[in-house]
């Protein structure tokens, strides 16, 4: 018997290898898949303007990577105690106008370097409401707290959308036209939306999206809103606040996605830097003994040996941790 709707992945016929650069951008759930592609020791740079919700945003934000058109002090504004970019999440914030500049433009400037010889990327889109700050006209990437009645909430319309996500697939194919784009739905409800606006939100990306992808032969949509909605469909496999995936549901569509977009000889090097981290991971009772001693030279000697298949300093902090334990231990 059957007690669940499994969905059935096509393999992909383009793989990512630990040979591509890879650039995230969009809502949480992005993070979620990059945060894995990292501890497997792929070279990727994760949402370089903090979280991304709508397309608008992530269409600004890829024209600013791809112009490397800085940020001036007229850009910054003051909310409170913090300066902050309407463009930017708010782990961008300072409490001075000089620290917010240097991190908005040094993260711009490293995000247009990595830009230049990126070939993979990996697009989520979150909703299609969006916030309009009433004293400029300016479509805002996060509200940053400020007082609700500021801004004008609008539902992008489906020409928006689709004109959107098409502006961010060229500035993409104009960098490298033969670069891979990954897209996803994010399957976090925005609940405070309202449950059946959410959903409004959710289908209009949907549609607009594979619409548009469907034009593009190097753009794939991965299912990822589809496999939390109807694959695992059940609050056990989400946070506290019933609302983000939890970490279960999370390696669930990361397992999913290998399968998808990985080679096996990519999953044998991802189980090998697994079995690294787990190795630094374990701390004895007593960390003076001969036994572990011998322990950490023989991790040590193990990332030596494979540290050759993986990008270049890979290890490098797995090595710096390894000396640190093995100076603490004598």
């Amino acid at each position: 018997m059957q007690f669940r709707t499994e969905l059935q992945i096509p393999e992909s016929d383009r793989k990512i290898s630990h040979s591509h650069k890879i650039l995230g951008i969009g809502s949480c759930f992005v993070d979620n898949i990059g945060e894995k592609m990292e501890e497997s020791k792929f070279q990727v740079l994760l949402n370089p303007f903090g979280t991304l919700f709508h397309p608008l945003a992530m269409e600004n934000a890829l024209a600013r990577m791809h112009s490397l058109t800085y940020y001036t002090q007229d850009e910054i504004f003051k909310y409170k105690e913090l300066y902050f970019s309407w463009d930017h999440h708010t782990s961008f914030s300072q409490t001075t106008l000089k620290a917010t500049l240097e991190k908005i433009n040094n993260e711009l400037e490293m995000a247009n370097n990595f830009l230049q010889n990126a070939d993979c990327f990996i697009l989520t889109f979150g909703t299609s409401w969006v916030y309009k700050l009433k004293e400029l006209g300016l479509f805002v990437a996060n509200c940053h707290k400020v007082p609700n009645p500021n801004f004008q909430k609008y539902l992008l319309t489906d020409t928006q959308i689709k004109s959107s996500i098409k502006n961010c697939f060229n500035l993409i194919f104009d960098i490298n036209p033969n670069a891979q784009i990954i897209t996803t739905i994010s399957p976090v409800r925005h609940t405070k939306d309202g449950m059946v606006e959410n959903n409004i939100s959710k289908s209009r990306l949907i549609s607009n999206l594979c619409d548009v992808a469907m034009q593009y032969e190097n753009v794939d949509y991965f299912p990822a809103f589809e496999l939390m909605m109807d694959d695992l469909r059940d609050y056990r496999f989400y946070k506290e606040d019933l609302i983000h995936p939890n970490e279960t549901a999370i390696q669930y569509i990361w397992e999913k996605f290998s399968d998808t977009y990985f080679e096996k000889s990519t999953q044998e090097k991802i189980a090998i830097a697994k079995k690294i981290q787990l190795s630094l991971a374990h701390r004895p009772m007593n960390t003076n003994t001969t036994a572990y001693k011998e322990f950490l030279y023989k991790t040590q000697k193990h990332i030596e040996t494979v540290e050759d298949k993986f990008p270049k300093d890979s290890f490098m902090m797995e090595k710096l941790l390894v000396r640190k334990l093995m100076t603490n231990a004598n």
